[in-house]
Protein backbone atom coordinates (compact mmCIF):
# COMPACT_ATOMS: atom_id res chain seq x y z
CA UNK A 1 0.00 0.00 0.00
CA UNK A 2 1.32 3.42 -0.82
CA UNK A 3 2.00 6.05 2.00
CA UNK A 4 -0.46 9.49 1.36
CA UNK A 5 2.31 11.29 2.62
CA UNK A 6 4.25 10.33 -0.16
CA UNK A 7 1.64 10.70 -2.74
CA UNK A 8 0.44 13.70 -1.90
CA UNK A 9 1.34 16.72 0.64
CA UNK A 10 -0.15 19.79 1.14
CA UNK A 11 1.12 20.57 4.81
CA UNK A 12 2.64 23.91 5.46
CA UNK A 13 3.83 26.29 8.04
CA UNK A 14 1.58 27.52 10.30
CA UNK A 15 1.94 30.46 12.74
CA UNK A 16 2.65 29.68 16.65
CA UNK A 17 3.46 25.80 15.73
CA UNK A 18 6.05 24.13 17.88
CA UNK A 19 8.53 21.25 16.61
CA UNK A 20 8.41 19.35 20.12
CA UNK A 21 3.98 20.47 20.91
CA UNK A 22 2.64 17.11 22.94
CA UNK A 23 -1.30 16.89 22.92
CA UNK A 24 -1.63 14.57 26.34
CA UNK A 25 -4.63 12.83 24.57
CA UNK A 26 -2.57 11.94 21.32
CA UNK A 27 -1.55 8.53 20.87
CA UNK A 28 1.03 9.09 18.95
CA UNK A 29 3.90 9.55 21.36
CA UNK A 30 7.20 8.55 21.28
CA UNK A 31 9.37 9.01 24.16
CA UNK A 32 13.21 9.70 24.22
CA UNK A 33 14.80 8.55 27.09
CA UNK A 34 17.81 9.96 28.81
CA UNK A 35 20.77 7.63 27.93
CA UNK A 36 22.08 5.68 31.60
CA UNK A 37 24.85 3.53 29.91
CA UNK A 38 26.07 5.12 26.97
CA UNK A 39 27.46 1.88 25.32
CA UNK A 40 23.69 0.23 25.39
CA UNK A 41 21.68 3.61 23.98
CA UNK A 42 24.28 3.68 21.33
CA UNK A 43 23.51 0.03 20.62
CA UNK A 44 19.81 0.94 21.14
CA UNK A 45 20.45 3.15 18.45
CA UNK A 46 21.59 1.30 16.24
CA UNK A 47 18.93 -1.08 16.34
CA UNK A 48 16.39 2.28 15.33
CA UNK A 49 18.73 2.98 12.29
CA UNK A 50 19.02 -0.74 11.40
CA UNK A 51 14.49 -1.14 11.22
CA UNK A 52 14.20 2.10 9.46
CA UNK A 53 16.50 0.96 6.78
CA UNK A 54 14.77 -2.44 6.59
CA UNK A 55 11.28 -0.88 6.52
CA UNK A 56 12.18 1.73 3.66
CA UNK A 57 14.18 -1.08 1.76
CA UNK A 58 11.38 -3.42 2.08
CA UNK A 59 9.13 -0.88 0.86
CA UNK A 60 10.57 0.13 -2.32
CA UNK A 61 11.72 -3.80 -3.20
CA UNK A 62 8.68 -5.67 -2.38
CA UNK A 63 5.37 -3.16 -3.42
CA UNK A 64 3.33 -4.77 -5.90
CA UNK A 65 4.37 -1.93 -9.11
CA UNK A 66 8.15 -0.78 -8.02
CA UNK A 67 8.64 3.14 -8.70
CA UNK A 68 12.05 3.37 -10.27
CA UNK A 69 12.41 6.42 -9.36
CA UNK A 70 11.70 5.87 -5.78
CA UNK A 71 15.07 3.30 -6.55
CA UNK A 72 16.89 6.13 -8.02
CA UNK A 73 16.57 8.39 -4.88
CA UNK A 74 15.89 6.19 -1.86
CA UNK A 75 19.27 4.64 -1.94
CA UNK A 76 20.76 7.59 -0.79
CA UNK A 77 18.83 8.25 2.49
CA UNK A 78 19.06 3.63 2.74
CA UNK A 79 22.86 3.96 2.23
CA UNK A 80 23.14 6.27 5.00
CA UNK A 81 20.43 4.56 7.68
CA UNK A 82 22.75 1.55 6.88
CA UNK A 83 25.81 2.71 7.12
CA UNK A 84 25.01 4.73 10.29
CA UNK A 85 23.80 2.01 12.06
CA UNK A 86 26.86 0.09 11.87
CA UNK A 87 28.90 2.91 12.81
CA UNK A 88 26.82 3.03 16.43
CA UNK A 89 27.03 -0.66 16.77
CA UNK A 90 30.80 -0.82 16.35
CA UNK A 91 31.16 2.74 18.54
CA UNK A 92 28.88 0.26 20.92
CA UNK A 93 31.14 -2.45 21.45
CA UNK A 94 33.75 -0.11 21.64
CA UNK A 95 32.07 1.07 25.21
CA UNK A 96 31.77 -1.87 26.22
CA UNK A 97 35.51 -2.03 26.16
CA UNK A 98 36.93 1.33 27.18
CA UNK A 99 34.44 2.45 30.16
CA UNK A 100 36.72 5.22 31.50
CA UNK A 101 35.45 9.07 30.16
CA UNK A 102 38.69 10.35 28.56
CA UNK A 103 39.25 6.75 26.88
CA UNK A 104 35.77 6.87 25.33
CA UNK A 105 36.53 10.39 23.81
CA UNK A 106 40.00 9.42 22.92
CA UNK A 107 38.03 6.67 20.80
CA UNK A 108 35.90 8.63 19.30
CA UNK A 109 37.93 11.38 18.51
CA UNK A 110 40.45 9.24 16.96
CA UNK A 111 37.63 6.82 15.00
CA UNK A 112 35.54 9.72 13.74
CA UNK A 113 32.90 7.83 11.36
CA UNK A 114 35.28 5.60 9.43
CA UNK A 115 34.22 2.41 9.92
CA UNK A 116 37.17 0.92 9.00
CA UNK A 117 39.36 2.33 11.01
CA UNK A 118 36.74 2.16 14.45
CA UNK A 119 36.90 -2.04 13.44
CA UNK A 120 40.99 -1.69 13.44
CA UNK A 121 41.19 0.39 16.79
CA UNK A 122 38.66 -2.27 18.55
CA UNK A 123 40.60 -5.04 17.22
CA UNK A 124 43.71 -3.48 18.21
CA UNK A 125 42.14 -4.06 21.87
CA UNK A 126 42.43 -7.66 21.42
CA UNK A 127 39.08 -8.30 22.04
CA UNK A 128 36.56 -10.10 19.30
CA UNK A 129 34.52 -12.83 20.49
CA UNK A 130 33.37 -13.50 17.07
CA UNK A 131 35.01 -15.94 14.31
CA UNK A 132 38.18 -15.23 12.31
CA UNK A 133 36.49 -15.63 8.89
CA UNK A 134 33.56 -12.91 10.19
CA UNK A 135 36.48 -10.65 11.18
CA UNK A 136 38.35 -10.82 7.85
CA UNK A 137 35.33 -10.68 5.95
CA UNK A 138 34.17 -7.17 7.64
CA UNK A 139 37.78 -6.01 7.59
CA UNK A 140 37.79 -6.54 3.86
CA UNK A 141 33.92 -4.97 3.59
CA UNK A 142 34.81 -1.97 5.78
CA UNK A 143 37.97 -1.51 3.78
CA UNK A 144 35.87 -1.04 0.42
CA UNK A 145 33.12 0.69 1.64
CA UNK A 146 35.46 3.11 3.15
CA UNK A 147 37.03 4.24 -0.43
CA UNK A 148 33.44 5.76 -1.40
CA UNK A 149 32.51 6.69 2.04
CA UNK A 150 34.70 7.68 4.61
CA UNK A 151 32.91 10.22 6.94
CA UNK A 152 29.71 9.36 6.47
CA UNK A 153 28.84 11.97 4.09
CA UNK A 154 28.81 10.74 0.79
CA UNK A 155 25.28 9.63 0.96
CA UNK A 156 23.87 12.65 2.97
CA UNK A 157 25.29 15.21 -0.02
CA UNK A 158 25.23 15.17 -3.51
CA UNK A 159 29.52 16.37 -3.54
CA UNK A 160 32.78 17.57 -1.47
CA UNK A 161 33.86 21.09 -1.38
CA UNK A 162 37.50 20.82 -1.09
CA UNK A 163 40.47 23.11 -1.52
CA UNK A 164 42.35 23.03 -4.19
CA UNK A 165 46.01 24.90 -3.60
CA UNK A 166 47.49 26.26 -6.43
CA UNK A 167 51.48 26.85 -7.10
CA UNK A 168 51.42 29.26 -4.30
CA UNK A 169 50.24 28.05 -0.87
CA UNK A 170 48.31 31.41 0.16
CA UNK A 171 46.48 30.78 -3.27
CA UNK A 172 44.42 28.62 -4.24
CA UNK A 173 40.22 27.64 -5.05
CA UNK A 174 36.95 25.62 -4.23
CA UNK A 175 36.32 23.05 -6.11
CA UNK A 176 33.49 20.13 -6.18
CA UNK A 177 34.21 16.63 -5.41
CA UNK A 178 31.63 14.73 -7.16
CA UNK A 179 30.31 11.54 -4.53
CA UNK A 180 29.47 9.85 -8.27
CA UNK A 181 31.50 10.67 -11.23
CA UNK A 182 29.86 8.32 -13.59
CA UNK A 183 26.46 6.55 -14.25
CA UNK A 184 26.15 3.61 -11.99
CA UNK A 185 23.61 1.19 -11.87
CA UNK A 186 23.78 -0.36 -8.38
CA UNK A 187 22.17 -4.01 -7.86
CA UNK A 188 20.22 -2.92 -4.63
CA UNK A 189 19.42 -6.33 -3.30
CA UNK A 190 23.24 -6.92 -2.84
CA UNK A 191 23.48 -3.77 -1.62
CA UNK A 192 21.19 -3.99 0.87
CA UNK A 193 22.33 -7.87 2.05
CA UNK A 194 25.60 -6.82 2.39
CA UNK A 195 24.91 -3.86 5.00
CA UNK A 196 22.69 -6.55 7.03
CA UNK A 197 25.27 -9.52 6.72
CA UNK A 198 27.65 -6.71 8.62
CA UNK A 199 25.08 -5.56 10.51
CA UNK A 200 24.63 -9.75 11.77
CA UNK A 201 27.94 -9.83 12.84
CA UNK A 202 28.21 -6.25 14.60
CA UNK A 203 24.59 -7.40 16.17
CA UNK A 204 26.42 -10.38 17.40
CA UNK A 205 29.44 -9.56 18.80
CA UNK A 206 27.99 -6.89 20.74
CA UNK A 207 25.40 -9.42 21.96
CA UNK A 208 28.27 -11.66 22.69
CA UNK A 209 26.47 -14.70 21.26
CA UNK A 210 27.60 -18.29 20.45
CA UNK A 211 25.77 -18.99 17.01
CA UNK A 212 27.95 -17.95 14.05
CA UNK A 213 26.87 -15.11 11.83
CA UNK A 214 25.62 -16.94 8.00
CA UNK A 215 24.77 -13.95 5.98
CA UNK A 216 28.11 -12.60 5.27
CA UNK A 217 29.03 -16.06 3.78
CA UNK A 218 26.36 -15.15 0.62
CA UNK A 219 27.74 -12.29 -0.30
CA UNK A 220 31.19 -10.77 -1.36
CA UNK A 221 32.89 -8.23 0.90
CA UNK A 222 32.52 -5.53 -2.17
CA UNK A 223 30.38 -2.38 -1.26
CA UNK A 224 28.69 -2.00 -4.52
CA UNK A 225 28.02 -3.98 -7.43
CA UNK A 226 26.73 -3.20 -10.52
CA UNK A 227 23.63 -4.98 -12.53
CA UNK A 228 20.84 -7.02 -11.20
CA UNK A 229 17.28 -7.38 -11.72
CA UNK A 230 15.60 -3.96 -13.63
CA UNK A 231 13.22 -3.33 -10.79
CA UNK A 232 16.02 -4.02 -8.29
CA UNK A 233 18.56 -1.14 -9.45
CA UNK A 234 19.09 2.02 -8.40
CA UNK A 235 20.47 4.32 -10.90
CA UNK A 236 22.86 7.10 -9.70
CA UNK A 237 25.36 9.95 -10.92
CA UNK A 238 23.58 10.48 -14.01
CA UNK A 239 25.52 12.80 -16.05
CA UNK A 240 22.98 15.23 -16.39
CA UNK A 241 22.83 15.64 -12.82
CA UNK A 242 25.72 14.52 -11.21
CA UNK A 243 25.62 17.12 -8.57
CA UNK A 244 22.07 18.18 -8.46
CA UNK A 245 20.83 18.44 -5.04
CA UNK A 246 17.24 17.07 -6.05
CA UNK A 247 17.49 13.03 -5.33
CA UNK A 248 18.95 14.02 -2.31
CA UNK A 249 16.00 15.99 -0.72
CA UNK A 250 13.64 13.99 -2.37
CA UNK A 251 14.79 11.00 -1.14
CA UNK A 252 14.95 11.98 2.72
CA UNK A 253 11.63 14.15 2.71
CA UNK A 254 10.13 11.04 0.95
CA UNK A 255 11.61 8.32 3.34
CA UNK A 256 10.87 10.19 6.29
CA UNK A 257 7.16 11.33 5.09
CA UNK A 258 7.33 6.92 4.95
CA UNK A 259 8.87 6.47 8.53
CA UNK A 260 5.78 8.77 10.15
CA UNK A 261 3.02 6.97 7.87
CA UNK A 262 4.69 3.79 8.60
CA UNK A 263 4.48 4.47 12.65
CA UNK A 264 0.68 6.35 11.89
CA UNK A 265 -0.29 3.09 10.51
CA UNK A 266 0.90 0.36 12.98
CA UNK A 267 -0.22 2.97 15.92
CA UNK A 268 -3.64 3.21 14.66
CA UNK A 269 -3.88 -0.99 14.53
CA UNK A 270 -2.79 -1.11 18.21
CA UNK A 271 1.26 -1.81 17.37
CA UNK A 272 2.75 1.26 19.59
CA UNK A 273 6.70 -0.80 19.30
CA UNK A 274 8.00 1.33 16.44
CA UNK A 275 6.65 4.94 18.18
CA UNK A 276 10.11 5.25 19.74
CA UNK A 277 12.07 3.18 17.16
CA UNK A 278 12.20 4.79 14.75
CA UNK A 279 11.10 8.61 15.96
CA UNK A 280 15.06 9.12 16.05
CA UNK A 281 15.41 7.67 12.32
CA UNK A 282 12.83 9.65 10.93
CA UNK A 283 13.59 13.02 13.03
CA UNK A 284 17.22 13.04 11.29
CA UNK A 285 15.88 12.15 7.75
CA UNK A 286 14.04 15.70 8.19
CA UNK A 287 16.75 17.63 9.56
CA UNK A 288 18.94 16.38 6.77
CA UNK A 289 16.40 17.45 4.43
CA UNK A 290 16.17 21.10 5.90
CA UNK A 291 19.88 21.35 5.64
CA UNK A 292 19.82 19.94 2.31
CA UNK A 293 16.60 22.43 1.67
CA UNK A 294 18.63 25.17 2.23
CA UNK A 295 21.78 24.38 0.79
CA UNK A 296 19.90 23.58 -2.83
CA UNK A 297 18.21 27.54 -2.65
CA UNK A 298 21.85 29.09 -1.69
CA UNK A 299 24.01 26.86 -4.24
CA UNK A 300 21.52 26.56 -7.49
CA UNK A 301 19.56 29.57 -7.21
CA UNK A 302 21.21 32.28 -5.83
CA UNK A 303 23.41 34.90 -7.87
CA UNK A 304 26.47 34.83 -6.07
CA UNK A 305 30.36 33.87 -6.81
CA UNK A 306 30.86 30.18 -6.96
CA UNK A 307 34.02 30.47 -5.03
CA UNK A 308 31.81 32.90 -2.59
CA UNK A 309 28.97 29.89 -2.41
CA UNK A 310 31.34 27.19 -1.12
CA UNK A 311 32.56 29.68 1.65
CA UNK A 312 29.46 30.00 2.66
CA UNK A 313 28.24 26.40 2.99
CA UNK A 314 31.51 25.50 4.65
CA UNK A 315 31.26 27.94 7.09
CA UNK A 316 28.22 27.27 8.31
CA UNK A 317 28.52 23.03 8.00
CA UNK A 318 25.73 21.92 9.49
CA UNK A 319 23.90 25.29 10.62
CA UNK A 320 20.28 25.59 9.81
CA UNK A 321 20.42 29.28 11.25
CA UNK A 322 23.58 30.31 9.11
CA UNK A 323 22.20 28.96 5.93
CA UNK A 324 18.79 30.53 6.64
CA UNK A 325 20.48 33.67 7.68
CA UNK A 326 22.15 33.96 3.74
CA UNK A 327 18.86 33.42 1.65
CA UNK A 328 16.74 35.18 4.10
CA UNK A 329 17.51 38.81 2.19
CA UNK A 330 17.47 37.27 -1.24
CA UNK A 331 13.53 35.66 0.40
CA UNK A 332 12.17 39.26 1.20
CA UNK A 333 13.28 41.09 -2.08
CA UNK A 334 11.73 38.24 -4.25
CA UNK A 335 8.89 38.66 -1.75
CA UNK A 336 8.15 42.48 -2.15
CA UNK A 337 4.95 44.13 -2.92
CA UNK A 338 3.21 41.01 -1.68
CA UNK A 339 2.30 39.75 1.31
CA UNK A 340 4.67 36.79 2.07
CA UNK A 341 7.12 38.87 3.88
CA UNK A 342 5.01 38.10 7.21
CA UNK A 343 4.67 34.83 6.51
CA UNK A 344 8.34 34.82 5.38
CA UNK A 345 8.67 35.44 9.79
CA UNK A 346 6.86 32.19 9.77
CA UNK A 347 9.67 30.47 8.18
CA UNK A 348 12.43 31.65 10.07
CA UNK A 349 10.69 30.72 13.17
CA UNK A 350 10.29 27.21 12.01
CA UNK A 351 14.33 27.40 10.86
CA UNK A 352 14.54 28.24 14.51
CA UNK A 353 13.49 26.18 15.88
CA UNK A 354 15.13 23.10 14.39
CA UNK A 355 18.20 24.82 14.57
CA UNK A 356 17.65 25.24 18.49
CA UNK A 357 16.72 21.81 19.07
CA UNK A 358 19.94 20.42 16.84
CA UNK A 359 21.86 22.45 15.79
CA UNK A 360 25.15 20.47 14.77
CA UNK A 361 23.03 17.42 12.83
CA UNK A 362 24.15 15.23 15.94
CA UNK A 363 21.17 15.01 18.21
CA UNK A 364 18.84 13.02 16.40
CA UNK A 365 21.27 10.37 15.23
CA UNK A 366 23.91 10.27 18.12
CA UNK A 367 22.86 10.04 22.36
CA UNK A 368 25.96 12.43 22.88
CA UNK A 369 28.39 14.83 21.28
CA UNK A 370 32.22 14.17 21.10
CA UNK A 371 32.71 15.20 24.44
CA UNK A 372 30.15 12.34 26.06
CA UNK A 373 27.43 15.41 26.98
CA UNK A 374 24.35 13.63 26.23
CA UNK A 375 21.64 15.32 23.87
CA UNK A 376 18.52 13.89 26.14
CA UNK A 377 19.72 14.57 29.82
CA UNK A 378 16.04 13.93 30.50
CA UNK A 379 13.55 11.82 29.19
CA UNK A 380 11.30 13.71 26.92
CA UNK A 381 7.86 12.86 24.99
CA UNK A 382 7.34 13.49 21.61
CA UNK A 383 3.87 13.66 19.64
CA UNK A 384 5.72 12.01 16.21
CA UNK A 385 3.10 12.94 14.09
CA UNK A 386 3.00 16.90 15.00
CA UNK A 387 6.99 17.22 15.00
CA UNK A 388 6.96 15.10 11.39
CA UNK A 389 4.31 17.33 10.23
CA UNK A 390 6.61 20.55 11.42
CA UNK A 391 8.83 19.26 9.86
CA UNK A 392 7.20 18.07 6.47
CA UNK A 393 5.89 21.76 6.69
CA UNK A 394 9.24 23.27 7.03
CA UNK A 395 10.65 20.67 3.87
CA UNK A 396 7.45 21.43 1.54
CA UNK A 397 7.69 25.62 1.43
CA UNK A 398 11.53 25.69 1.41
CA UNK A 399 10.97 23.67 -2.01
CA UNK A 400 8.29 26.23 -3.02
CA UNK A 401 10.62 29.06 -2.04
CA UNK A 402 13.27 26.86 -4.33
CA UNK A 403 10.91 26.17 -7.32
CA UNK A 404 9.85 29.49 -7.54
CA UNK A 405 13.85 31.03 -7.56
CA UNK A 406 14.28 28.62 -10.42
CA UNK A 407 10.97 30.10 -12.12
CA UNK A 408 12.53 33.44 -11.77
CA UNK A 409 15.89 32.75 -12.76
CA UNK A 410 14.47 31.03 -15.84
CA UNK A 411 12.58 34.18 -16.74
CA UNK A 412 15.40 36.21 -16.34
CA UNK A 413 17.60 33.75 -18.50
CA UNK A 414 15.26 33.42 -21.04
CA UNK A 415 14.63 37.64 -21.38
CA UNK A 416 18.31 37.88 -21.34
CA UNK A 417 18.73 35.38 -24.29
CA UNK A 418 16.20 36.90 -26.30
CA UNK A 419 17.94 40.39 -25.93
CA UNK A 420 21.26 39.03 -26.94
CA UNK A 421 19.84 37.40 -30.02
CA UNK A 422 17.80 40.41 -30.43
CA UNK A 423 21.11 42.55 -30.32
CA UNK A 424 23.30 40.40 -32.46
CA UNK A 425 20.56 40.38 -34.99
CA UNK A 426 20.69 44.17 -35.29
CA UNK A 427 24.59 44.16 -35.43
CA UNK A 428 24.06 41.74 -38.57
CA UNK A 429 21.34 44.14 -40.09
CA UNK A 430 23.69 46.61 -40.28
Amino acid sequence: MESPYILISTISPENGKKIDAVNKHSKYIAKVLAPTDLSETLFDYAEYFFEAAHKITEFILYSEHPDIGKLDTYFFSIAFLYRHCMELGLKAIGFQIIQDRDGRKKFIKDTRHNLSVILSVIEGMNYSTRPEEEMEWLRKYFADLSQKDRESDSFRYPFHIVWESEDWECEGRFVIKKIFDEQTNIDLVKFANKFEAAYEIIRKWYRRENENAVEWKEVDPVFIETGGYYYAQSVVGYKYRREDFYPYTKAYLETANYLKWFMKNETDSGNYEYNERLFLPMCYLYRNCVELSLKTIWFEEIGEDFQTKCKVMLDNKHSIAGMWKKIKPYVLEYSRGTDEPEFIEVIEDYCMQVHTIDGDANKFRYPMSNSLQVYFSHNKRFDFMETGDFFEALNNILDGIDSEFNYINEAKAEMEAEYYSEMMSNIDYY
